[in-house]
């Protein structure tokens, strides 16, 4: 799970910071069971402290293959212990970062535990989403649709890999505004 602040999703309360920007808040959390996300929102709220700020929380498109990321991550700290052995800068930097270095490593794209893709509507009305659905449904796609979630500029659909030329087309010829991602994050809302 992300949490971030936006500019735009806090102009109201902007103000009340110095220079009239809201503070910049970036987090990702390893979130392994449903619960986990109340207690990723607790420890956003004592972390950042301040009362009225909106954070867009995102979750990962794809679970991750935590054997393969650990396979990477062992990899990476080989680098890191040599570079440290070399005496180089960098590696002294980033061996004071081991636990952002794992959730960076866990977010490649080659450690993908499932192939979901993203197809993200942009301005777009909720009727030209549900046609987009009712496409998908109807049509000769082989796949299964995993969510259908609201955003701030239009809607998400989560969908198991498959041929999606006959998609964009549709979407294309429809006046959709589509872009499919394959390995990205989701929004699920605002909080």
């Amino acid at each position: 799970m992300t949490a971030l602040t936006r500019n735009k999703d806090n102009a109201d309360v902007a103000d009340l910071y110095e220079g009239g920007t809201v503070p910049k808040f970036l987090r990702r959390y390893i979130i392994t069971k449903p619960e986990d996300i109340e207690t990723c929102y607790e420890e956003v709220e004592r972390l950042m402290g301040n009362v009225g700020l909106q954070y867009r929380i995102y979750i990962s498109l794809n679970a991750r293959d935590a054997v393969m990321a650990t396979i990477n991550f062992q990899t990476n700290l080989l680098d890191v212990s040599i570079g440290l052995a070399k005496g180089q800068p960098d590696a002294l930097v980033l061996s004071k970062k081991i636990g952002s270095l794992w959730k960076t490593e866990l977010a490649q794209q080659r450690n993908r535990g499932t192939k979901r893709v993203l197809l993200d509507l942009d301005n777009c009305k909720s009727e030209q989403a549900q046609n987009v659905l009712l496409f998908m449904k109807d049509s000769k796609m082989k796949t299964t649709v995993h969510a259908y979630q609201p955003t701030v500029s239009g809607f998400h659909i989560v969908f198991d890999a498959c041929d999606t030329r006959d998609l964009m087309d549709f979407c294309k010829g429809y006046g959709v505004e589509a872009d499919l991602q394959r390995d990205s994050m989701v929004f699920v809302g605002r909080w």
